[in-house]
């Protein structure tokens, strides 16, 4: 695996929904919804395999890379790599800012159904085999990201942007 693989370490780990609430949903449910991307990574051992931190990160990094790979392994997910709200409902549309709090780029893509991202070892750890087709494209028989769009964001550490809008009545889920 080369070293920007691992720079996009969200995709294929993390998954967010937005559904349409009931009728009984709260009245107050705001229009905009901010999305933390968050990770951990302790940046010793991340650096060892390629993955410099850009920025200092909002939230510390205290997970080591081994301890990463264990997680994954037993668990096909790591709890501290999320997006925060991992699920909404608002019988609104909502508009979304997304805040990655981490060192690294990450990205935040629109999916038809949930599935793998663009890092082939990942999608395997993961038990997502199959890349979701927004997410990941093939070139030249190896895996590489899609091109960004306003439905596949690639945010880069430490900053904010603008989310893709679900329109009322809309279910949407991102990964």
């Amino acid at each position: 695996m080369t070293a920007w693989m691992y720079r996009f370490l969200i995709m294929g780990l993390v998954f967010f929904g937005i559904t349409p609430a009931s009728r009984h949903a709260n009245d107050d449910q705001p229009g905009l919804l901010n999305v933390h991307l968050r990770d951990y990574c302790d940046p010793v051992t991340f650096a060892a395999i390629g993955c410099v931190r850009t920025v200092t990160p909002i939230s510390a990094g205290v997970i080591t890379f081994s301890g990463f790979q264990a997680e994954l392994g037993a668990d096909k997910s790591v709890g501290a790599w999320r997006f925060v709200p991992d699920q909404a409902k608002a019988e609104e549309g909502l508009s979304l800012m997304l805040q990655n709090l981490g060192g690294e780029t990450h990205t935040f893509t629109r999916v038809r159904e949930f599935g793998g991202g663009f890092v082939a070892p990942l999608n395997a750890a993961s038990g997502n085999p199959v890349p979701a087709p927004e997410c990941a494209r093939m070139i030249n028989g190896q895996l590489a990201p899609q091109p960004p769009s306003p439905d596949n964001i690639f945010l880069a550490g430490n900053s904010s942007a603008t989310g893709p809008l679900v329109a009322e009545g809309q279910s949407a889920k991102f990964q």
